[in-house]
């Protein structure tokens, strides 16, 4: 009875995991560009539906490649984003911004596409509603990728982006507290990206947890801080 349930439900379109709204309420993550360098910060809360089930866990979301660091936030379609974005050389890469727009957005619809496709011959259901973004730090730069189904759309960072769950008032504190970043160093960044991860996660208990935070000095390798040096 419930695979003759499961097969109708996907006949008709219906979403059998987490709605559009669950997963919108899922991570907080911060971008904040300084004077000599780029700060991400990120929960580490993770949750997984399988036939109907939740489950949770603690994972990094950022992924490293070469010359490149993002993390993501939304569903499968932006992990797959992300681990496309991981995956480009980088270092031969031209520095430029249309360059790197291209690449990205490339990125994002590769992800969208494959999953588009997949969906087709499952039947799987496909949620318009979610928020996918993925944000990127790559040539001593600071971008965000978002991906929908018209196109994806990846623009540089300034000063700061906040990507992940969309009504925690946490966002608020960047919003107030980051402006003017870019003219601050990174040192004192650490502490702003950090505590809006936090008080996301204790204003959302149940979608955002933990806290993972990298630095990215200008021309050196990003630099993993554990909760401890945090």
């Amino acid at each position: 009875m419930t695979n003759i349930l499961t097969e109708h439900k996907l006949s008709m379109g219906v979403p059998e995991g987490p709605s559009a709204r669950e997963l919108n309420a899922m991570t907080f993550q911060v971008g904040l560009v300084g004077s000599d360098g780029v700060v991400i910060a990120s929960d580490k809360l993770i949750q997984q539906y399988e036939g109907g089930e939740r489950s949770e866990g603690l994972v990094s979301k950022f992924l490293q490649g070469d010359g490149v660091i993002c993390c993501w936030s939304g569903d499968s379609v932006a992990e797959h984003a992300a681990n496309i974005i991981r995956a480009i050389k980088w270092s031969g890469c031209v520095p430029e911004n249309e360059a790197i727009r291209e690449e990205l957005k490339r990125a994002g619809d590769a992800a969208w596409n494959a999953k588009d496709q997949f969906s087709k011959k499952t039947g799987e259901f496909v949620n318009l509603g979610v928020n996918r973004k993925v944000i990127v730090a790559c040539h001593d730069m600071l971008w965000l990728l978002e991906i929908i189904a018209s196109g994806s759309i990846a623009n540089r960072v300034i000063d700061r982006r906040v990507a992940g769950e969309v009504e925690n008032t946490a966002k608020y504190f960047i919003n107030n507290y980051a402006r003017g970043c870019q003219n601050l160093p990174v040192e004192q960044l650490i502490r702003l990206a950090s505590h809006a991860v936090l008080a996301a996660g204790k204003e959302n208990p149940h979608g955002v947890g933990d806290l993972e935070v990298v630095v990215i000095p200008k021309g050196r390798p990003p630099i993993f801080l554990t909760a401890e040096r945090e």
